[in-house]
């Protein structure tokens, strides 16, 4: 039987991850309704047993699909965050490199400059 705890254990899963959340109740639900309709069917115990087994199969299968489902998303939402990461660090890099090569070049003019009027100084004070 589920008890207090697992059922507050479901919802805080919830919370964090819709998807797993949901897989959890659904699977939690299907065996508790599973459990009590085996509690109240009028089945001998062979029929019982080969309903639960039908059933733990069909529940086997729908927890795996909505696992692949889930991972699915998962995956999705990894590849596009991951490539709006590299788009967004490409764009970076080049606005970077864009700036440096910008501030290179002014420095290289100032520099120039001032290598210049030092000459000029250097040269007037020589004539004089």
């Amino acid at each position: 039987m589920l008890n207090y705890d697992c059922l507050k254990k479901l919802k805080m899963c919830g919370a964090k991850n819709n998807s797993t959340g949901l897989l959890l109740a659904m699977v939690a639900g299907a065996a508790l309704g599973t459990l009590v309709g085996v509690l109240v069917a009028p089945n001998s115990g062979r029929k019982t047993r080969k309903k639960i087994k039908a059933k733990t199969r069909d529940l086997k299968e729908q927890a795996k699909h909505k696992y692949e489902e889930v991972a699915d998303k998962v995956k999705e939402e990894y590849d596009h965050v991951s490539s709006s990461i590299s788009e967004t660090a490409g764009h970076v890099a080049d606005k970077v490199s864009d700036e440096f090569d910008k501030y290179k070049d002014q420095i290289s003019a100032k520099t120039a400059e001032e290598t210049k009027a030092i000459k000029d100084a250097v040269k007037d004070q020589k004539e004089k």
